[in-house]
């Protein structure tokens, strides 16, 4: 991805069970642990990716998205359910 000029690579990937969502995140922590110095965004779609979207920087995506108004992607959380959960997990205002 590098090599042809991607800044920021990003997957979004449909599962078709809770070990497709296992598989990505782990794929997303070896990226990281492989090319610290390039940023990746990676989700997981449906609701059992929700997970994904939620938690994916632990395991190294860099960011997430939330729907302003209407929802773009299976899965995706308005931005307000995703801000709060993000506090909640971060125990701060984001």
């Amino acid at each position: 991805m590098r090599a042809i000029g991607a800044d920021v690579p990003k997957i979004a990937v449909m599962p078709n069970t809770s070990a497709d969502v296992i598989t990505l995140l782990a794929a997303t922590d070896d990226y990281i642990q492989k090319y610290a110095d390039c940023p990746v965004i990676t989700m997981s779609m449906k609701w059992m990716g929700s997970v994904s979207r939620i938690a994916g920087e632990f395991f190294g995506s860099a960011l997430t998205f939330g729907s302003a108004r209407r929802v773009s992607a299976p899965g995706q959380l308005a931005v307000d359910e995703l801000r709060t959960v993000l506090k909640i997990l971060h125990g701060s205002n984001i």
